[in-house]
């Protein structure tokens, strides 16, 4: 025994290896953000979150860059809100991606920690809301600022050479690698945007139309996807947010609002817009084109026109650390305002249809107080009907809510089930029993009657295939009480009834047996081992009445009709 349980203990300790192994793996994963992030960086570190963290992190390509690298989205979370966070629309500014992939990062390891982010609960934000991010927009345009045109196909090198003046040094490059601003390619007031060079440039060319460039493309179709509550583009720098595009109204105080929030959590000055500001950039297309909070924040102190040193990260991070759980938190507020309020409606609407299984319980439980109630009412019979129709539309209706609603839908339409299941076990015990009675009557009148023919004995074996129904039946109906009390009813008269006439009916059919092998001319000695038999199946039944109605008093009669055919039949075979 002592080394059985030592087997298992070890069995345990080395079962559990992988699972503390994967713990630490993901508690030791940490975005680098002291070094150039780049494209094939943010891939690998991509990789290793999703790897460490695969019930909260998924990553998909959204489509492919002008020079065919993936356009990467990121889910962080599993509730039915959604919140956009993008970064790096310009090439210089892909410290947004290293500021994004933290947030991944960090908010992963809080909601296992089920700890907080400057007192924004992971856990419970992330279980309402999903932050998608894409954490690099412009991968081509990052690739060429960092290493220049060696990242781009000799083709097109020397055409990127001449839009940079000749120079091979990219750190001031701003647009995509062929030379189309990204941030003014969406169609908000686009013909308006000021300083367009008219051509492609490292910087400000809006595009010849706009969405005409293939990451911009693939960011309208992505939001379309995911039809985000709130959004957050990351630009730097300046430590200024922008947060305004023709809101007017109660859409401009709301605005205002989380604007001046966000300003206090990160200390950006907001900007306060002129009366015809311009155009083309995420921020600006979301507003108008959703109708919902967006905001566009400019992190660090303003650097000028290249990248921002390694150095500020730190300051970066504790500024924005909190601003990503933030929109995840208030999103969820206006989801519910737009369309949670619609399905929490659904939901109430499908536990209103479970109540009509929940009410079945006390039919099957604390109603039953003595075998007089072991029935099926008229009320039972009607709520259990109106159950199975209510049930179906409680499940066709949770089968169309988002994956948070059905979630939470699931528990209470799982309870309903095994009440209704419970319910219908104790109807068929019922029903079981009742058959159950009726071939006990069946045998009973035959017992009166004092008959023992062959219909005695098939009404004997229709009994006995009945009893042995309602056992299985009983055995699956809800507590023991309830069980105790089926079998007084139901298995208590029948066994009696059943063992009254067990032993009369063995012995008529082992006499139908000897007469044949008589027929057959069989050996005699065989034939007086069966009368042996008989024999002792007599006495074996007055032994049997005898205890029995020690137990039940008057319940197991003699059948004198009964041994008056045996004797007869008896007589007639000898």
């Amino acid at each position: 025994m002592k080394k059985l349980i030592f087997m298992i203990a070890v069995f345990v300790m080395f079962a559990s290896f992988p699972v503390m192994e994967k713990r630490a793996s993901a508690a030791s994963f940490s975005v680098n953000a002291n070094q150039v992030y780049s494209y094939d960086v943010m891939k690998k570190d991509l990789e290793a979150l999703a790897a460490s963290y695969p019930q909260l992190i998924h990553y998909k390509s959204v489509g492919k860059s002008e020079y065919g690298r993936e356009l990467y989205a990121v889910s962080v979370g599993k509730g039915p809100a959604s919140v956009f966070v993008n970064g790096s629309h310009h090439a210089r500014e892909w410290m947004t991606t290293t500021l994004t992939m933290k947030m991944m990062e960090q908010y992963a390891k809080a909601y296992y920690g089920n700890t907080s982010i400057n007192g924004l609960p992971a856990k419970s934000i992330l279980d309402q809301t999903t932050i998608w991010f894409m954490p690099m927009v412009n991968p081509d345009g990052v690739s060429l600022q960092q290493y220049g045109v060696k990242s781009l196909p000799a083709s097109s090198q020397s055409s990127v050479l001449k839009m940079n003046g000749g120079r091979s040094d990219f750190k001031h490059w701003k647009a995509n690698a062929k030379g189309v601003d990204l941030n003014r390619q969406y169609d908000a007031k686009w013909s308006t945007i000021t300083l367009n060079p008219g051509k492609p440039a490292s910087e400000n060319f809006k595009g010849y139309s706009p969405a005409s460039s293939a990451e911009t493309k693939a960011v309208l179709q992505f939001v379309k996807g995911i039809n985000p509550d709130m959004s957050l583009s990351y630009h730097s720098s300046g430590q200024i947010l922008f947060w305004n595009f023709y809101q007017t109204g109660a859409r401009y105080t709301r605005d205002e609002n989380y604007a001046k929030q966000l300003g206090r959590m990160t200390g950006y000055r907001l900007v306060y817009p002129g009366p015809n500001p311009s155009g083309g950039g995420f921020t600006d297309w979301f507003l108008l084109s959703y109708k919902r909070p967006a905001f566009t924040l400019e992190i660090s102190p303003f650097v000028g026109d290249t990248s921002v040193p390694l150095k500020n990260f730190s300051k970066v991070w504790e500024e924005n650390k909190d601003v990503g759980l933030y929109a995840a938190k208030e999103g969820y507020k206006l989801y519910q305002q737009r369309a949670g309020s619609a399905y929490d409606q659904q939901l109430a609407q499908v536990n209103s249809y479970l109540q009509s299984s929940l009410r079945l319980k006390p039919y099957y439980t604390e109603n039953i107080k003595s075998q007089a109630y072991v029935y099926v009412s008229s009320s039972m019979k009607k709520l259990y009907d109106q159950s199975d129709y209510e049930m179906k539309k409680a499940e066709q209706l949770a089968s169309g809510l988002p994956a948070y609603y059905k979630d939470k839908a699931a528990p209470s339409i799982n309870r309903a089930k095994q009440i209704r299941l419970q319910a219908a076990r104790f109807i068929d015990a019922v029903k079981t029993g009742d058959l159950l009675n009726k071939e006990r009557g069946d045998l009973q009148s035959f017992i009166s009657e004092g008959t023992l023919t062959d219909e005695t004995a098939q009404a004997y074996d229709e009994l006995s295939l009945q009893l042995k129904k309602e056992e299985a039946g009983i055995g699956k109906v809800y507590s023991d009480q309830v069980r105790r009390l089926f079998g007084q009813k139901y298995l208590v008269p029948a066994k009696i009834t059943k063992e009254t006439v067990i032993y009369e009916i063995s012995r008529y059919r082992l006499l139908q047996e000897i007469k044949n092998l008589k027929a057959q001319g069989t050996d005699p000695s065989v034939i007086n081992e069966k009368f042996a038999l008989y024999d002792r199946l007599k006495e074996r039944s007055s032994a049997v009445k005898k205890a029995g109605n020690q137990l039940y008093p008057g319940k197991y009669p003699d059948l004198p009709q009964f041994e008056t055919v045996l004797k007869q039949f008896e007589k007639s075979i000898r």
